[in-house]
């Protein structure tokens, strides 16, 4: 009995050896590296690899952006309005503005929130609800297609602050 004691404790510390190896060696999950995109016209897009932003054809003329992840803006003033559009969502954005928009086009659900300016929220599919929601510095609305609800809110200033700071920080030098 002693010897097979012997046999399963030293099973079980070669398991547990091969563990803290295969923990050590193994390569860590690789993390969405940040971006920054600058466009013609000043408009500057904070985001990580894991997003994508298209920019459409002869842009700034149409001044109209798609995206497709989790992105912040900085719209500078300008004389047209810039329009960003998710799958679910067209924003029209007016005068001096930054906003946070996450919208993956894998989740059920999207948000956009602003932390200066203005934003005309639309739906970017047809609803008999459809009336938009218009959106100045501290609210959110928040999207979900599959109950065709879109709901608008007020949102943590700071915490977005903190967070869009962060992100602008995280930039490669």
């Amino acid at each position: 009995m002693t010897r097979r004691r012997t046999s399963v404790a030293l099973l079980v510390l070669v398991l547990v050896v091969c563990a803290a190896l295969a923990m050590w060696w193994w390569p860590q999950a690789a993390q969405p590296e940040p971006r920054m995109e600058r466009l013609a016209d000043g408009v500057a897009a904070y985001f990580r690899t894991d997003s994508k932003l298209i920019p459409a054809q002869g842009y700034p003329n149409p001044r109209e952006i798609h995206v497709d992840g989790d992105f912040f803006i900085r719209a500078p003033e300008a004389a047209a309005p810039l329009i960003v559009r998710s799958r679910l969502l067209v924003l029209k954005v007016t005068g001096q503005t930054s906003f946070r928009i996450t919208a993956y086009s894998h989740e059920a659900g999207e948000q956009v929130e602003v932390l200066e300016g203005h934003i005309e929220a639309r739906k970017n599919y047809p609803s008999n609800y459809s009336e938009p929601d218009l959106l100045d510095a501290g609210q959110m609305t928040m999207i979900n297609k599959d109950i065709d609800l879109m709901e608008k809110e007020t949102t943590d200033v700071a915490t977005l602050r903190a967070w869009s700071k962060a992100l602008m920080g995280s930039m490669p030098r």
